[in-house]
């Protein structure tokens, strides 16, 4: 725990070389505070585009990595992953709204438990930072000073109430920091509430006051020499609380949370359910007038093989209850591109997938699966395939290519798109989908690509395009007109989807 207040603090940072970060350009920012390294939870998850749920009032952050959940809590050496509890050699610390934890102790903690490769090592950044009246300043504007053992009581200046929807929260200014074991609370029936601060002292009637909010009828500040205790009598039963130092604002931070209530719990569920992923809307490309890439040597049509392939898939999903599909087609007919990811909206697609096969005029011997998340295009051959099945919009009637006006620059309509929420779960079945390519079909996998394809645009959910092979390719071809080996792939886009499906529902359901 922290012992002393400190005001120097030098910068560094973080540089994982195994695994490669994702997001390269990510600085995780490292902080020496009284000769021990810390390292920012944010942005260590960042680094990796791993999704955090950062609570304020009680000073909890969760890193929804793939492998297992970290739970944090500031001034709090206990760490947990998924339902395990190890211990750090030092708190976590809330340092100008980040949270920051003992870096070599929760890097090794997470070599054991989530990244088994991790590889890292720490440099000095340009400029180093100071802590200085518990908030993070700018080198510049203040001198380094040497940290002081408080040896004296901590002045407790002010008291501030602020009501929520779930509860209360009380902020109580001090002139000094706290470690957990400083704060001890306890529940005297369903009247009072108190709160015990150690090492601390108050002008008990600057503190005490009368109706100071809808929620305490009164509230009692008693400094006994080495502690202060502040009793809250209470117009409202409240089911718990939580008490923790907020070291930015220099403040003791107390939550009480009421009872949920049948209309609060109704909107949890409902906010829940809108995050499950129950709907998944399967398209085939092409159709109709447009067969796509054609089929040679008495081979299917790209149109029949990827109908086909999502008729498996759609018949393996529906023999789980809690699973609804949807189709764009289901038949040999032609649907516009603007129309595949609409259906996907209106039917309250969770998740949708759109089937293709590849083909190059003047290349015979390309051959392999490909998964294409939406980006603008990282190489030729992506871009290629892009233009590709962007260009059945030629073949759609006048009222239909208005629908695309304004995005004759893939860039310009991706631009707002790449950080969207559903990008991040893309990824995630991008990867399980490739795993179960290359575990379940015995043909080349390719892996993930970016481009840009129009019919992936408007679909506000996870999605992916999957080209299936090339229909040019003799030998492809000829394993794509086979039945078995496209029930292989419709059972690996299955098996993705389910695994997905668990991935996502999990998080779900325990935030």
């Amino acid at each position: 725990m922290l012992h002393a207040l400190v005001f120097g603090a030098l910068s560094e940072r973080l540089m994982v070389s195994s695994p490669p970060p994702p997001d390269k350009d990510c600085k995780i920012k490292v902080l020496t505070i009284d000769e021990a390294k810390y390292v920012s939870a944010r942005n260590f998850a960042k680094a990796f585009n791993v999704r955090t749920y950062y609570r304020k009032e009680s000073g909890k952050i969760v890193l929804f990595f793939t492998q297992k959940k970290i739970k944090i809590t500031v001034n709090n050496s206990f760490i947990m992953f998924d339902a395990q509890v190890f211990q750090m050699t030092g708190p976590a610390l809330l340092i100008d709204e980040d949270v920051y934890v003992p870096a070599t102790s929760f890097l090794e903690l997470v070599r054991q438990n989530t990244i088994p490769s991790l590889q890292y090592s720490v440099t000095t950044s340009v400029e180093p930072y100071y802590i200085k009246e518990n908030t993070v300043v700018h080198a510049a504007t203040v001198a380094a000073q040497p940290g002081r053992i408080r040896s004296e009581n901590v002045n407790l200046t002010g008291i501030r109430y602020d009501e929520k929807a779930n509860g209360v929260t009380v902020r109580i200014a001090a002139e000094g920091t706290f470690k957990d074991s400083d704060f001890s609370t306890f529940f005297k029936g369903k009247d009072w509430f108190y709160l015990t601060i150690y090492g601390a002292e108050c002008d008990s009637l600057a503190l005490s006051s009368v109706n100071p909010t809808n929620a305490f009828q009164m509230v009692e500040a008693i400094a006994t020499g080495s502690s202060v205790q502040l009793g809250f009598r209470l117009n409202r039963q409240f089911k718990s609380a939580d008490v923790h130092y907020d070291l930015r604002s220099g403040s003791i931070l107390v939550s009480l949370f009421l009872p949920l209530n049948r209309d609060i719990k109704r909107k949890i569920e409902e906010a829940k359910t809108a995050w499950i992923i129950d709907t998944i809307v399967l398209d085939p490309g092409h159709g109709g007038k447009d067969p796509g890439t054609p089929g040679r040597w008495g081979y299917m049509h790209e149109k029949d093989i990827v109908l086909d392939v999502a008729l498996r898939v759609g018949r393996l999903l529906k023999k789980k209850k809690n699973l609804k599909v949807v189709y764009t087609r289901k038949t040999d007919v032609f649907i516009p591109l603007w129309k595949r990811p609409e259906i996907a909206n209106k039917s309250g697609g969770k998740l949708f997938i759109s089937l293709h096969v590849n083909g190059l005029a003047n290349n015979h011997t390309a051959n392999g699966m490909e998964i294409y998340l939406l980006r603008p295009g990282r190489s030729e051959d992506a871009i290629r395939v892009a233009e590709a099945e962007n260009a059945v919009i030629q073949m759609e009637e006048p009222e239909d290519k208005v629908k695309y006006q304004g995005y004759d620059d893939i860039t310009n309509i991706l631009a707002n798109m790449v950080h969207s929420i559903n990008m991040r779960d893309s990824e995630l079945l991008a990867g399980i989908l490739s795993r179960n390519f290359t575990e379940r079909v015995k043909q080349k996998n390719r892996g993930v690509k970016q481009a840009g394809f129009y019919v992936l645009v408007d679909a506000d959910m996870p999605k992916l395009l999957c080209e299936l092979g090339f229909n040019s390719n003799k030998a492809e071809a000829k394993k794509l007109n086979s039945s078995k080996h496209r029930q292989k792939i419709a059972e690996a886009i299955y098996r993705s989807i389910l695994e997905f499906k668990e991935v996502c529902d999990k998080s779900v359901t325990q935030n």
